[in-house]
């Protein structure tokens, strides 16, 4: 029997407790910036006016602390975060 080949699985976004630049290689430069209680904050909207996606990160220092995921599901759903 030949052997199959399976098609390649795009990683999970697993950005936490990795430097900004972990998360800026997968998605560009940031859409904002912002410094909330200390901490800073930058977010991407990925999609189309209609149906996006905002994802947004929380450093701790230069490490992610927590990375989410906020709109359309089928947007959404290539750049959520692995589930815990």
């Amino acid at each position: 029997m030949p052997s199959l080949s399976l098609p390649a699985v795009q990683p999970r976004n697993d950005f936490k407790g990795k430097p900004l630049s972990a998360v800026t290689d997968r998605l560009g430069f940031p859409d904002a910036q912002n410094t909330v209680e200390g901490q800073k904050t930058y977010s991407w909207r990925k999609g189309a006016a209609d149906r996006s996606c905002r994802i947004t990160v929380v450093m701790a220092g230069d490490i992610v602390e927590s990375y989410t995921t906020y709109g359309d599901a089928p947007i959404c759903g290539q750049y959520d975060a692995p589930a815990n």
